[in-house]
């Protein structure tokens, strides 16, 4: 069953690839092919690459983000890498060839044309490219499939029936903005699934693993180490867990000194990713302390607070929280049902435990207003709902927990619904509104991010691509799906059946 749900998401969430080359993918590609964090020969290809100033120790060119997705990611591409640079060296061979001066990129937006002029003309949009669809494919799909796969193991811990567990399941793989998000490379989302992996560990739902405390509390740690290696809004999730990590110990031990003293497993597993953080920040400017963002040019919002990090918003919590194009509860209706969750919980109707609950509204809490404090989510609706990936796990259980108190017409209702939005912003990934991408879809029919990009370059590539409908290969993929469904004991020889 657990192989089964893993390769169904898999399969969904690599055919719904998108083909933006973020900021994190340069670091991929400088780590793997040079084996260094400089990003000097991209410096012009990206809004998010800069110079380091006069006053930093090291020079060169690098990004103002953490390194922590970038690190993993750089292991399936050097693992791939040869076969890339055949495939490169077979394409560039071709060009030189038949030269063909020809940059076509049919897209309104001019960034997106000007970047893909640049890539063209220097040769690296196949490599590009295949970077892209490899850390996606071999990266951020699985980790988000393997999600699927723990929240599958931990509801049916919780004594969910299997069916309902697989339900709830495929509803957090594509009826929340996990769909969209896993579509590229993201660090917002990876730091999301650490944090909710470190969680289980500590938790230990149905006492099922058989590891001890001091494992799982180190094992956790190194996870939550590596949130905040990821981004420095990890430092919620550090705290959140530890403080968790606390109160679950105490229950087993019966005391506040011997829980506080075995806590420290846990922080002894964060140091790692700490570390690494403050090595890969003395490695590209020189200072171990400063984060990277101290370093950046000036930009917009910049003078707010600490490098636009200043007080409270109540505008950006309510844009977080209800903006059109990013929302969190305008992308995903089913998230609003974790504002009954305390009530739902405290009637004891609840697969999700008092003090779980809390750590999850608690976490959901936390990340919304920290992000309430950075002017930078006003550029979330770029690529849609991002800088609240992290708390997707977590607000999902919580809105889990009331759905399945919910009158089934009701849930069957707002699982639709949610579903539709998710997948339709998953396809679209338009820059408006969230009914906008549902319209799309309606007015146009189903879509893939890649094949849409394929069919506006179409000239450069494959021209037969250009008006190639998606429904095609959706069929396809539905019937392999089906296949891995029906089919038991796929190994096994059909004589010994």
């Amino acid at each position: 069953m657990k192989w089964r749900l893993f390769l169904t998401c898999w399969i969904i969430y690599v055919i719904h690839f998108a083909t933006d080359f973020v900021r994190e993918h340069y670091l991929v590609v400088s780590i793997a092919e040079d084996a260094t964090f400089r990003l000097d020969p991209y410096a012009d290809l990206h809004v998010d690459l800069f110079w380091n100033p006069d006053s930093a120790p090291v020079k060169g060119a690098h990004h103002g983000a953490n390194p922590g997705v970038s690190m993993l990611a750089a292991i399936p591409y050097a693992i791939l890498r040869p076969a890339v640079d055949k495939i490169n060296e077979r394409v560039m061979a071709g060009r030189k060839a038949k030269p063909d001066t020809t940059v076509s990129y049919n897209d309104p937006r001019w960034r997106r044309v000007e970047f893909y002029k640049k890539v063209r003309e220097r040769g690296l949009d196949v490599r590009f490219g295949l970077v892209g669809a490899i850390t996606q494919a071999f990266f951020q799909a699985p980790m988000s499939a393997l999600s699927v796969v723990v929240l599958f193991s931990l509801l049916a811990a919780r004594g969910l029936t299997q069916r309902t567990a697989l339900g709830l399941s495929l509803l957090y793989a594509f009826g929340t903005p996990v769909f969209l998000r896993t579509g590229y490379l993201n660090q917002n989302l990876g730091l999301g699934l650490f944090a909710f992996f470190s969680f289980i560990l500590l938790w230990n739902p149905g006492q099922r693993s058989r590891l001890s405390w001091r494992t799982r509390a180190i094992a956790a740690g190194v996870l939550a180490g590596l949130c905040f290696l990821y981004d420095y809004s990890g430092a919620l999730v550090v705290a959140v867990l530890g403080l968790y990590a606390l109160v679950r110990r105490r229950e087993d031990v019966r005391s506040w000194g011997f829980a506080l003293k075995d806590s420290l497993w846990y922080a002894l597993g964060v140091i790692p990713g700490v570390l690494a953080l403050w090595w890969y920040q003395w490695a590209s400017f020189g200072s171990f302390w400063r984060p990277p963002q101290a370093w950046m040019p000036p930009v917009e919002w910049v003078e707010i607070g600490y490098q636009g990090v200043g007080g409270l918003s109540f505008e950006l919590f309510r844009m977080l929280l209800l903006d059109t194009r990013f929302g969190l509860f305008v992308t995903t209706p089913l998230f609003l049902l974790a504002l009954a969750t305390p009530f739902v919980v405290r009637k004891g109707k609840s697969f999700l435990p008092p003090r779980e609950a809390w750590v999850c509204l608690g976490m959901t809490l936390a990340f919304v207003l920290f992000f309430s404090t950075v002017q930078y989510t006003r550029l979330q609706w770029v690529t849609g709902i991002r800088y609240l990936a992290a708390i997707f796990p977590f607000v999902f259980l919580a809105s889990a927990a009331t759905l399945l108190r919910l009158p089934r017409i009701l849930a069957w209702g707002i699982a639709l619904l949610s579903v539709v939005i998710n997948w339709a912003i998953a396809m679209v990934r338009s820059q408006g509104t969230v009914m906008e991408n549902v319209q799309h879809v309606v007015l146009e029919g189903p879509q893939l991010p890649w094949l849409n990009v394929l069919g506006k370059t179409a000239s450069q590539y494959a021209p037969w691509l250009r008006g190639v409908s998606p429904v095609f290969i959706m069929l396809v993929v539905a019937a392999v799906i089906t296949l891995i469904w029906v089919v038991k004991d796929p190994w096994k020889p059909v004589a010994a059946a």
